[in-house]
């Protein structure tokens, strides 16, 4: 009976043996929980990184007032754009055979129009200012080297105009100083309408002797082919301009 008793036991602690075994170790536990962890916290900066390069890329909201006051001056530019193109679309119509006096008279209208349209602003329209004393500069250099270039030259060589044509680089000269003066002046100083209304009268005068007695002249001593020739000498060299 002792000896049974002792086989059972034996059974019994085996058994028992095999339940109480683990189906892992400690061991590989804890280093599946390592690498687990590793493996995280080697993720957790190439996460952040992205989400701030992100976040580097997203603009920074504008404030309401800030995009009132840009939109406000881009509405401002684009209508007094939209004035001086409307003139020009209206006066210089540079299409077909005409003469060269022909043109500069369109010139001598649009010129007219922004230097009117120019006298009309005030020192709270600075923007509007800017755009029209740009483009009046524009259209003035273009209008003085059509007629420096080509129409002075040509009628400097005759007694009847020579003096009128000397008379006309000279004026050249005086609106080119205001026009600089005006462009480095700020729109709202009190001096700025003056000086304006110094450049406006200075090309209308310019304008009206040339109208009067160099273009009456002109027509006079040059015939139909040689004027025409001179037109496309202008339309030539305002196409090199633009």
């Amino acid at each position: 009976m002792a000896k049974k008793a002792t086989g059972a036991q034996r059974r019994s602690s085996k058994s028992q043996s095999r339940k109480a075994k683990p189906s892992t170790s400690p061991t590989a536990s804890s280093t599946a929980r390592d690498r687990s962890h590793g493996s995280q916290a080697k993720s957790t900066p190439h996460v952040r990184a992205k989400k701030s390069a992100r976040e580097d890329k997203e603009p920074a909201p504008q404030s309401e007032s800030a995009t009132g006051a840009l939109q406000s001056t881009a509405e401002a530019v684009g209508r007094s754009l939209g004035r001086a193109t409307a003139v020009i679309g209206k006066h210089l119509p540079w299409k077909g055979k005409q003469d060269g006096l022909t043109l500069l008279e369109r010139d001598h209208r649009l010129l007219e129009s922004l230097l009117k349209q120019a006298d009309e602003t005030d020192e709270h329209s600075g923007t509007e200012r800017r755009a029209i004393l740009s483009r009046i500069a524009q259209e003035l250099s273009t209008h003085e080297l059509m007629e420096e270039q080509v129409l002075y030259p040509a009628l400097k060589s005759h007694s009847e105009t020579k003096d009128i044509v000397l008379e006309g680089y000279q004026e050249h000269h005086v609106a080119d100083l205001v026009m600089k003066e005006l462009q480095k002046m700020p729109p709202s100083d009190e001096r700025w309408g003056a000086k304006l209304t110094v450049l406006k009268e200075n090309i209308e005068h310019h304008i009206e002797e040339e109208e009067g007695d160099m273009f009456k002249t002109a027509r006079s001593i040059l015939s139909d082919e040689q004027l025409e020739a001179l037109g496309a000498q202008m339309r030539e060299l305002r196409a090199r301009k633009q």
